[in-house]
């Protein structure tokens, strides 16, 4: 019997048998329209194919976004850091560094997560707010709350992106299934055209490598 597709397939196992069928029915007479019935589910799932690698480059993409702006929030971060260090050299007393890190070095909120890093800066911002509006420092708080914006910004542009490709994956599974089945609606109908010894033939088996593939397209090409 002819071993048809199976859903551990990948989709492109399933598009190269599927297209190994459809070279095989058209050569053979009286098979063309198994080729026909076949071939719209196989440019289908091509197209949903090439959906999810798209999906997949944006978000790529989006996650180099998150890392880009991460790296300019660290920067405001311990840019901030450094100026409350010297602001405390110059103006001896209650230190202000300690006021607004007190969880210790710039580190502490810098190495967090990128999530986390943010909801830790929007708390940054908040004591670096609450100093008054005429301290030196305030000229922070306009570069700080931009890098927080658009950390948040390109974390949502993520999670975006990840559900996009959720969902392009689940239409290519969809586009699979249907392939497959039509896969096995031509094996029926080519038993019926031509019996099962012969309809084996146009549906090729499982080979353990690209030159065992090359092999059998050969060999079932001649034995039609």
């Amino acid at each position: 019997m002819a071993t048809l597709l199976r859903d551990k397939m990948s989709s492109e196992s399933h598009i190269s048998y599927s297209e190994r069928h459809v070279r095989l029915c058209q050569q053979t007479k009286g098979a063309k329209s198994l080729a026909r019935n076949i071939e719209p589910k196989i440019e289908d799932l091509q197209i949903k194919v090439n959906y999810r690698f798209e999906k997949v480059k944006l978000r790529y993409s989006a996650y180099d976004g998150i890392v880009l702006h991460d790296g300019i929030l660290d920067d405001s971060i311990k840019n901030l850091a450094d100026s409350a260090k010297q602001y405390d050299r110059s103006n001896p007393g209650r230190s202000v560094f300690e006021m607004l890190f007190p969880d210790g070095p710039p580190s502490s909120i810098t190495d967090a997560s990128f999530s986390k890093e943010v909801d830790k800066a929007d708390q940054l911002l908040v004591r670096l707010q609450s100093l008054g509006e005429e301290h030196a420092l305030l000229s922070h708080v306009k570069i700080l709350r931009t890098a927080i914006d658009a950390s948040r910004q390109a974390i949502a542009s993520h999670q975006e992106a990840v559900s996009d490709e959720n969902t392009a994956f689940a239409q290519e599974q969809l586009a699979q299934a249907a392939l497959r089945e039509q896969y096995e609606f031509n094996y029926l109908d080519a038993v019926k055209l031509f019996g099962k010894n012969h309809a084996n033939r146009l549906f090729p088996k499982p080979s353990g490598g690209r030159r065992k593939i090359i092999e059998e397209v050969i060999s079932e090409a001649e034995a039609l």
